[in-house]
């Protein structure tokens, strides 16, 4: 019955010797084994989210196939991080620095919330990875031979991108790295953008709008995660156990029906694919309901 499952999820939710960090652990190793090919270039994905004025979190995810998924996370009341917030998002970093093989290529992309941040390139650094951040753009920018100016003013909406090298966060007595400005005519803002990478063109940062697209589908768009009402810290981490676990096996039904027509003509009409990766997840699921559950005919 629908009342006793709520009340078996609400005591898993409050099982303290369920160990979230191993679980999250576990479950990194598996999704990284699985959805990244040997020696392939990993993007990990950082940003918080909220539900309402109730509960924050931060998650580490791992950018796929236009989406992401969540590999470690930290809730915490709004506003009330349990440490200052790079260092919260250093020790989820370590966290999947320490499970991940040493022979892939890892960028680190954050908004410009948690991307303008000196203390957090150093820290990404330190761990051997490269950024690609987004900075708000009156952030201080100098090169040789130029003024010192905003570094939005590098470019013009519609123009053409910047690409050079320089120094950032004057604040911080200037940082060296290398600025991406890309204002593409449809954008209202332009992407300001620092990295330690002389090869990146900046666009490899759209894999991060896969973040949003994912908590979205997490609250409002899939598992309405914005309506459990669950708002203590560590039930809600226990509770992410469960929502990342069925949204990469969601994703997995999507990723299978594109490489599978006769898989893919139960789930949608025509050849074209009208749906995300998680929405056309969710319609083989139910399409797998349909020809398993004889009472759905």
């Amino acid at each position: 019955k629908a009342d006793t499952v709520e009340r078996r999820l609400q005591r898993w939710l409050d099982n303290e010797r369920i160990e979230v960090a191993r679980c999250q652990e576990l479950w990194m190793r598996w999704v990284l084994q699985t959805a990244v090919e040997p020696g392939e270039r990993v993007y990990l994905l950082v940003d918080e989210t909220h539900l309402s004025d109730n509960l924050s979190t931060m998650v580490v995810g791992l950018a796929y196939q236009r989406r992401c998924i969540g590999l470690t996370w930290w809730s915490y009341r709004p506003g009330a991080w349990p440490c200052s917030q790079v260092a919260l998002i250093g020790e989820l970093l370590r966290r999947v620095k320490a499970v991940l093989d040493p022979s892939h290529e890892v960028i680190v992309e954050a908004d410009r919330g948690i991307g303008t941040s000196p203390d957090l390139v150093q820290t990404v650094v330190a761990l051997g990875w490269s950024y690609l951040f987004r900075v708000q753009g009156t952030t201080r920018f100098r090169a040789t031979g130029q003024a010192e100016g905003e570094i939005q003013q590098l470019t013009t909406r519609g123009g053409p991108s910047f690409q050079g090298d320089g120094e950032v966060f004057k604040k911080a007595g200037w940082v060296a790295c290398q600025v991406r400005v890309l204002w593409d005519a449809p954008h209202d803002q332009p992407w300001c953008l620092i990295s330690d990478r002389s090869d990146l063109t900046g666009r490899e940062y759209r894999c991060r709008n896969g973040q949003e697209q994912s908590f979205r589908d997490l609250k409002s768009g899939g598992w309405q995660w914005n309506h459990s009402h669950v708002w203590q810290p560590d039930h809600a981490d226990r509770l992410l156990v469960v929502l990342w676990l069925a949204y990469a096996l969601t994703l997995g039904f999507g990723w299978l029906a594109y490489r599978d027509p006769v898989l893919r003509a139960q789930a949608t009409r025509g050849t074209q694919i009208r749906f995300s990766l998680f929405r056309l997840g969710l319609r083989v699921w139910a399409a797998l309901r349909r020809l398993v559950d004889p009472t759905r005919f």
